[in-house]
């Protein structure tokens, strides 16, 4: 991918590219996405971990191109000329590599004519300037992956041994609110109507990873609920709604598996491949599909990581601050069509 122009052809690539991974494996993206790289895109010096549509594409790149490395860098951090990143190595980039690109957002001060930090437009807005003195503006960054640099040490993936997948989803259930019924027969479904989460008994499914990652998936879907994150969830089966909020699910699935290495069984692949040329017609005859999706399942992995005990208030509180930036996108999109 060479440097995007703008943010239309950077989500098309990024479309067309997920796209074609649905038409290649189907819903079996899901199984390999997880088992990549063993935790989430990072970046290699600062260890800050990449978030939504960076932390997606980072992920589908390294799966189309076989990665088993999260780990991603700069030029400038692989050259470093200063020896301030990695002053005792000397790292080289392999020969053929190819760049991929992460977007940046950032406010530019109209007035000022220049580039600001998130910070500083905090204070900008709460010193009492008005939004509209400032517009949203967007650069592309290369970054590689670890694993195309000679000299890069091999990265240590901590295991967490406090994480059990059975009391992630009671600790989900309890502090969601959403009690797990197994009364659902041969079905596995969550009613927003009831706000109750039907499953098969436990005994119906290959193992309990499978037991648990099923209902890890129908919990995604209570997040939608009107009294949590409020998303339409009145689309009936065979509509583009209700194709929509399966993706969502879905996506929300594979950040949850950032920390828990769980896989969907058969019967739960089954279940949804009837939904994936929906997902692929709507992708393509518009990108912005999968951004919203990719946002919306970002915020629900967000709200379970909270009420899985994995995240604090503050921190869940600062994640919900995110909102301020994609209200500024939001703004600027409507005004720019």
């Amino acid at each position: 991918m060479s440097r995007p122009k703008n943010k239309e052809e950077y989500r098309q690539e990024m479309a067309e590219a997920f796209a074609g991974v649905l038409e290649e494996k189907g819903l079996e993206w899901r199984k390999e996405w997880i088992g990549t790289g063993g935790s989430a895109p990072q970046n290699g010096i600062t260890k800050a971990c990449y978030r939504g549509s960076n932390a997606f594409w980072l992920r589908l790149v390294s799966m189309m191109k076989g990665y088993t490395d999260p780990r991603w860098v700069t030029m400038i951090q692989i050259m470093d000329k200063d020896a301030k990143y990695h002053p005792k190595e000397k790292w080289h980039l392999k020969a053929g590599s190819k760049a991929t690109y992460v977007e940046y957002w950032y406010p530019f001060d109209l007035k000022d004519k220049k580039a600001l930090t998130w910070d500083q437009y905090k204070q900008e807005i709460q010193g009492g300037r008005r939004e509209d003195e400032f517009k949203l503006s967007t650069r592309y960054t290369a970054v590689f992956n670890a694993c195309d640099i000679e000299g890069m040490p091999e990265i240590t993936v901590p295991v967490n041994d406090e994480i059990q997948m059975d009391e992630m989803v009671r600790k989900l259930s309890d502090g969601m609110g959403v009690p797990i019924l197994l009364d659902g027969g041969d079905q596995a479904y969550y009613s927003p109507h009831q706000d109750k989460i039907h499953l098969p008994t436990p005994g119906s499914f290959e193992n309990d990873y499978a037991f648990n990652a099923t209902a890890l998936h129908e919990l995604s879907h209570s997040t939608g609920h009107p009294t949590r994150l409020n998303r339409p969830q009145t689309g009936m089966f065979g509509t583009a709604q209700y194709a929509y909020e399966e993706l969502v699910a879905e996506m929300c699935s594979c950040f949850m598996g950032f920390n828990l290495q769980a896989e969907a069984d058969s019967r739960h692949i089954e279940n949804h491949k009837a939904y994936v040329q929906s997902w692929i017609q709507a992708i393509r005859e518009k990108p912005d599909t999968l951004i919203k999706a990719i946002k919306d399942a970002q915020g629900a992995a967000n709200f379970m990581d909270w009420k899985a005990g994995l995240i604090t208030d503050k921190e869940y509180e600062a994640l919900r601050g995110k909102t301020l930036e994609v209200k500024i996108k939001e703004k600027d999109r409507a005004d720019s069509r």
